[in-house]
């Protein structure tokens, strides 16, 4: 039986003749492993078999290339090296010659496992070379631009960013050639921005010099106006995780486009376009935050920081905020809890600046509240809550003192916030996970005897209730995010950036 056949009856709806097919495939690797690796790669090669037959093949070589458990990952590194150099290159170049013969390029990601295995051994110098001819090429189809440009975002995203640095200027030749707005293939452009994603932890060097900086910025910012979804959701995740590797640069870049690239992100009715641009600003925040903490320790060792804030998330305060509430507001009754979309970002967003900016966030985010919180509309009622649900941590307590400390009229919003969450049903599928932190946030302040004396009243049977109206230092605050063990920051500097009109 040959083993195309074999191959085709592994895809059999009959269990039997399938598991007798695997049975075989897996007994031919163990008997002879280099005549079974040269014999699929033959197949994976030959455009006369079927698109079916040759995914197998590359399913197969890949199943001996690569696991997802790192000690057996490690023993089929090292059983490939034990392989004859002769028989390892005649592998590599079916696999390479493949690039651009298949719709669905299963060689692209031969090609990589076996770069991840060689390359760090010292082995295949010349891969990079060969793949960026494949890009570069005005003869080349754009299957087989495409396949290259997946093979190398492969490459990068499974290796050691250290045996790719040297080799940086290569791969961002390719990518960047295939990620330019001539470029007319948007299969070709979406492969190259993937790969670019994948790519940016090794090209600091890049990143160092003014003008291969400013030329990587360029393009990607274009990539973000492209009309494919697919293209522009890649090209703002790059700018997110940009953000996150090469924050101490961006300053030249958020006046002249990544403020306005994002805000209009943030706005769009696409969801997966609206995500990343809320991704963004919560990773400045994070990025901000850890920057407070920095200059805090810098300063008690009396050393300069290594890197300043540009408090980017206070300057695009009042701009942001209005977007984040609205996007609170467009949540549905049956949300997955597992499904991360731009309600739930908004939501982590609005804490990471709640946070990052401190009191500046109250009188940004409580004229939603007040306006919303006795809504009609369970959304509205839901966000207003959810909303100031968010500021609860970052702020100083006392900052919404003269809030909190109105004396409850039917008609105020402190008021309208433990009416509606002491309802039944619940106005909205979030409102009640923050009923413990508004009531944290009322015995924070002495001012609110009649809000802790309603909770406790209410709620009699709940562990978190305060034993008093006043501030309690035994009972620390209920963890609302995953930054709430970081230390206290200043945060009444003004900030030093603002978007320009």
């Amino acid at each position: 039986m040959s083993i195309v056949t074999v191959l085709e009856n592994s895809l059999s709806q009959d269990k039997a003749q399938r598991e007798t097919a695997l049975n075989f495939l897996q007994d031919a690797a163990n008997q002879n492993l280099v005549q079974f690796l040269r014999q699929l790669s033959e197949i994976l090669r030959d455009v006369n078999n079927t698109t079916f037959v040759r995914m197998q093949a590359g399913l197969q070589l890949k199943n001996q290339l690569y696991s997802k458990n790192s000690s057996v990952r490690m023993q089929l590194g090292q059983q490939w090296l034990t392989i004859p150099e002769a028989d390892r290159s005649y592998i590599k170049e079916n696999c390479l010659l493949t690039l651009g013969t298949e719709v669905q390029s299963s060689a692209a990601q031969a090609v990589a496992y076996i770069a991840v295995i060689e390359l760090p051994a010292g082995q295949w110098a010349n891969l990079m070379q060969v793949l960026v001819a494949n890009v570069v090429d005005q003869a080349s189809t754009p299957l087989k631009k495409q396949a290259t440009l997946q093979a190398i975002g492969y490459i990068c995203q499974d290796i050691d960013p250290n045996f790719l640095s040297a080799q940086s200027n290569e791969i961002l030749t390719a990518i960047v050639n295939g990620m330019k707005k001539e470029e007319q293939n948007s299969n070709v452009r979406l492969a190259a921005t993937q790969a670019l994603l994948n790519s940016l932890e090794f090209t600091k060097q890049n990143f160092d010099i003014d003008a291969e900086r400013h030329y990587i910025m360029q393009v990607v910012c274009e990539a973000t106006q492209c009309a494919e979804t697919g293209i522009k959701v890649a090209a703002l995740q790059c700018l997110v995780k940009i953000m996150n590797l090469y924050y101490q640069y961006m300053e030249t870049y958020m006046n002249q486009a990544l403020f306005a690239i994002t805000y209009e992100a943030m706005k769009s009715e696409v969801e997966e376009v609206a995500l990343q641009g809320i991704e963004f600003w919560s990773t400045v925040c994070e990025e901000e935050i850890d920057l407070a903490i920095d200059e805090q320790e810098s300063e008690e060792k009396g050393l300069p920081p290594t890197v300043s804030s540009k408090h980017y998330a206070r300057g695009a305060l009042p701009y942001l905020v209005p977007i984040l509430t609205a996007t609170l507001t467009r949540q549905e009754e049956q949300d997955d809890e597992d499904d991360w979309g731009p309600c739930k970002a908004a939501t982590v967003c609005l804490m990471l600046l709640a946070q990052c900016a401190g009191d500046a966030i109250v009188g940004a985010v409580l004229p939603f509240v007040n306006d919303h919180i006795r809504s009609e509309n369970w959304r509205f009622r839901d966000a207003a809550v959810m909303s100031f649900g968010c500021i609860l941590e970052g702020p100083d307590p006392t900052t919404c003192a003269a809030w909190l400390r109105t004396p409850c009229p039917s008609s105020s919003s402190c008021c309208a916030i433990r009416q509606m969450l002491s309802a039944t049903p619940r106005p909205g599928p979030s409102a009640a996970c923050w009923t413990p932190c508004l009531a944290w946030w009322c015995r924070r302040s002495s001012s609110t005897r009649c809000c802790t004396a309603w909770w406790r009243a209410s709620e009699p049977s709940r562990g978190w209730l305060p034993t008093s109206a006043g501030p309690s230092a035994a009972s620390p605050p209920p963890p609302t995010t995953r930054q709430s063990a970081r230390p206290a920051r200043r945060t009444t500097a003004a900030p030093r950036w603002r978007p320009t009109a």
